[in-house]
């Protein structure tokens, strides 16, 4: 009888608008840049590191796909490191992953990257808490759509 009441009142119920402003607003303000950021004289290549989801949030859409010129996705093999390092050449290079600190792969492919180029960045779009020593970090604190427009903002991809 309660879930039928319920259901009652949320049909009555008129929809509240999504303040996506608000969200954008907050996700701006959570970004946290670690290190000085390279001012890119070309679009970087962005390397978006595979991340599976988790129980709360499943399989949905993240990363900086929709602001990179020139993107690749990578799944943390030690074998993409050469190709991610020669399509780079010349130009910056952004390396995008979500909770490295649950998946291997995508720390070392990350650890190796950062070796070979240390003036790339590091954009972190879950809990930074696998921070590599050194690197140009941004942390977004989350992985929904206006966290990766505030970090592409701060990465000038925007235009």
């Amino acid at each position: 009888a309660r879930t039928g009441a319920l259901k009652d009142w949320l049909a009555e119920s008129a929809p509240v608008p999504v303040d996506r402003a608000a969200g954008l607003d907050a996700a701006r303000r959570a970004v946290r840049v670690t290190g000085d950021l390279p001012a890119f004289p070309a679009a970087p290549l962005v390397v978006q590191l595979a991340a599976d989801g988790n129980i709360a949030v499943g399989p949905t859409p993240w990363g900086l796909w929709a602001w990179a010129a020139d993107a690749v996705r990578a799944e943390g093999t030690p074998e993409e490191v050469g190709d991610v390092l020669e399509r780079a050449t010349g130009r910056g290079l952004v390396v995008v992953l979500r909770d490295a600190h649950r998946h291997a792969g995508q720390r070392e492919l990350a650890t190796a990257l950062l070796a070979a180029r240390p003036d790339a960045v590091l954009v972190d779009m879950g809990l930074p808490i696998w921070r590599p020593e050194g690197a140009v970090h941004v942390a977004t604190y989350g992985a929904a759509q206006a966290n990766a427009l505030a970090a592409a903002e701060v990465l000038g991809l925007t235009g």
